[in-house]
């Protein structure tokens, strides 16, 4: 199993958080057994598939879905569960919070929980780099050809509405806890201008996505430190107390803490053993 993320470029970094590939290859030649739990995370994203078909299951249309080899991933309130298949690759730019709008113009309203075929937004230019991915065997080299595509688009990005364009990066971290009233005195507009901004950049309400930044937050310390009890998880990623973060979980992933942990626990060590 390979896994690595990779910083952006520096003209890159106000729009892209990080690359990511991932590439599982299974010794017997069949789909991992287990699937791979993704409930919402703050972040958009643009996925590439250079090798075997990935389906997923989407909770919130109870329904599965077979990808094509891009997609684009907009605002999510859904998990979704993938199912690998023997020669699974991934290349994926994850986005900063109005990243994925300011960067390539798309309209992630319109995104609000589902993925689409990049194709039908960004036109055969990504097509271009699918085809280039299929033919790469090196991973640093397929970034690049990610990248490169990004750094095109850079030059005809969206110009920052300063200050809100600034904030946005910022708010995967503890500005998202800050209530709106304050967040829209921060950029100088009335909390109504602000919500209106914040949603054609991010494609949600900031109240509906400082929940999911607080519980992606909780999901990743417990996996940082499984040593932490869920309570103290809880309330050091702000939470009222332990029913309030299962309240979450089972609103975003279906399921309680220990279940989603148990469930993506499952499918990594499958994954290392193939």
């Amino acid at each position: 199993m390979f896994f690595r993320l990779y910083p952006p470029a520096a003209p890159l970094r106000p729009f892209v958080q990080h690359y990511l590939v991932a590439h599982v290859r299974t010794a017997d030649g069949l789909p991992l057994p287990a699937p791979k739990p993704q409930p919402p995370t703050p972040q958009q994203f643009l996925f590439f598939y250079p090798r075997d078909e990935v389906r997923n299951f989407h909770y919130g249309q109870a329904r599965e879905l077979r990808s094509p080899r891009s997609i684009l991933v907009g605002p999510q309130v859904s998990r979704v569960d993938l199912n690998f298949a023997a020669d699974h690759l991934v290349v994926c730019v994850a986005f900063r919070p109005g990243g994925l709008h300011r960067l390539l113009g798309v309209p992630v309203k319109e995104l609000f929980d589902f993925s689409v075929d990049s194709r039908a937004v960004l036109g055969p230019a990504v097509d271009e780099v699918a085809d280039r991915l299929a033919e790469l065997t090196d991973y640093d080299r397929m970034v690049a050809t990610v990248e490169s595509y990004l750094l095109r688009a850079a030059r005809r990005a969206l110009p920052p509405a300063r200050p809100l364009d600034a904030l946005l990066p910022q708010l995967l971290g503890a500005w998202a806890a800050q209530p709106i009233e304050q967040l829209a005195h921060e950029v100088c507009l009335s909390p109504r201008q602000f919500e209106r901004s914040f949603i054609e950049r991010v494609g949600m309400g900031p109240k509906l996505h400082a929940r999911i930044v607080r519980f992606d937050q909780a999901f990743r310390l417990k996996e940082r430190q499984p040593a932490l009890d869920w309570l103290t998880v809880a309330v050091q990623c702000g939470y009222y107390d332990y029913r309030h973060l299962v309240r979450d979980f089972k609103a975003f992933a279906g399921v309680t803490p220990p279940q989603l942990l148990a469930a993506d626990a499952r499918h990594t060590r499958l994954a290392l053993a193939g």
